[in-house]
């Protein structure tokens, strides 16, 4: 019965679709604000033929017949429509045409009505799965829109790390994208985002009116810009430790416009290396120079510390430990032996005889000033480099 019945409106459809359309609008349906009245004309049309013609033939192809409401979902969302809209005019649309039907079956006759009472769940399965077919072409335009709009973002991203904010179309882009000026107090940070860290990365909470952040997953890393604004940048320090717990993590130094943020990248990716593997915390640029010097030519460090210490990289390690902690903490103190035993909690003695052993194994007094200085850039390069700086055994020794 079901099909016979919608096989006799669809002559009618062009009609029933002016009905449709008159009724929305007396109802004040929001579509209409949406939707200009000859799209929908033409859309009601079409979901009204397509349905008919569905509910005549169910053993038809599926995917040809819903392709009707899968394509005019996606037409929706790509326009912008929202989909309460959408679903109110769906709404009102089945309930109108399931109207229709019940008035051709109760003109042909009391037996065709009861019939279309039984097999009213046909009827309503061809509306659900018109309606559902709707969705999810809307629900596709909109994954896709946001792949795109993703995509987009993370290409003007790369850009701007790569060099290219001089260009006026991508500091344009970036003003309206991510909300960043052309000038402004901006620093890149790049945060250990390896499958071994400390879980995914969470996005620090930062205050939106103190601060514009962008970030993005690079290869192992996650990426930040960020506009600092006012805030102070020992603020922003803090606030950053405190969301990156347990993570590595390096800042670079302030640059005052976009065309800088490559330089500002290599400094927080340089400083990021300066942190030793398994260490926690966020390193700012500037206060790691010395270490950044050690990184950034790994091959002169590591000479360094071997020319400079010497035999004492030879040491068993916990001699080569303990002489080293000394001298760290000699240095540390001023290069006061007295202090630097208050602090390794030892006698005065005690430090004296170890900087002795310190100097026969290095092979030049400490009251030297260049040696004293090469043991210091020294001390930098093992802390920063410790696999690098481990003494090697000499060729041909066990």
């Amino acid at each position: 019965m079901v099909p016979r019945l919608a096989g006799a409106l669809i002559p009618r459809v062009p009609q029933l679709a002016e009905e449709l359309v008159a009724v929305a609008r007396e109802r004040d349906v929001r579509y209409f604000a949406d939707v200009p009245v000859a799209e929908i004309r033409r859309s009601v049309c079409e979901h009204a033929l397509g349905f008919l013609r569905y509910a005549v033939d169910v053993s038809a192809s599926q995917a040809e017949l819903l392709a009707v409401p899968e394509t005019w979902g996606r037409c929706r969302a790509q326009e912008g429509v929202a989909m309460e809209s959408i679903l109110r005019m769906y709404r009102l649309g089945t309930q109108f045409l399931w109207e229709k039907l019940f008035d051709e079956a109760r003109a042909q006759s009391p037996e065709a009505l009861q019939r279309l009472l039984d097999e009213s769940a046909l009827v309503w399965e061809v509306l659900d799965s018109y309606s559902s077919a709707l969705v999810e072409g809307y629900r596709a335009a909109q994954s896709e829109a946001s792949r795109r709009d993703s995509a987009r973002r993370d290409a003007l991203f790369d850009a701007l790390v790569e060099g290219r904010g001089a260009e006026p179309t991508v500091a344009a882009e970036a003003s309206t994208v991510f909300g960043l000026p052309g000038r402004g107090r901006f620093v890149v940070v790049a945060v250990d985002a390896r499958a071994d860290a400390a879980g995914p990365v969470r996005f620090p909470a930062l205050p939106a009116h103190c601060v514009q952040a962008v970030w993005r997953l690079r290869a192992d890393r996650t990426v930040g810009v960020v506009e600092l604004r006012r805030m102070p940048m020992a603020r922003f320090v803090d606030q950053l430790s405190a969301g990156l717990a347990g993570r590595r993590a390096g800042l670079s130094s302030e640059v005052d416009a976009l065309a800088q943020l490559a330089g500002a990248f290599q400094c927080a990716e340089t400083t990021l290396r300066t942190l030793p593997p398994g260490a926690a915390g966020v390193a700012a640029f500037d206060d790691r120079l010395l270490e950044a010097f050690v990184v950034t030519s790994p091959q002169v460090a590591e000479r360094l510390a071997q020319r400079t210490l010497g035999g004492l990289l030879a040491c068993v390690p916990d001699e080569r430990r303990l002489l080293l902690d000394t001298l760290n903490s000699w240095f540390h103190c001023g290069c006061s032996a007295a202090k630097a035993a208050e602090e390794l909690h030892c006698h005065r003695n005690t430090v004296l005889n170890r900087l002795r052993r310190i100097e026969a194994l290095t092979g030049a007094p400490l009251d030297d000033d260049r040696h004293r200085l090469a043991c210091r850039m020294a001390l930098v390069a093992v802390h920063t480099l410790p696999q690098a700086t481990a003494r090697r055994p000499e060729a041909g020794t066990a």
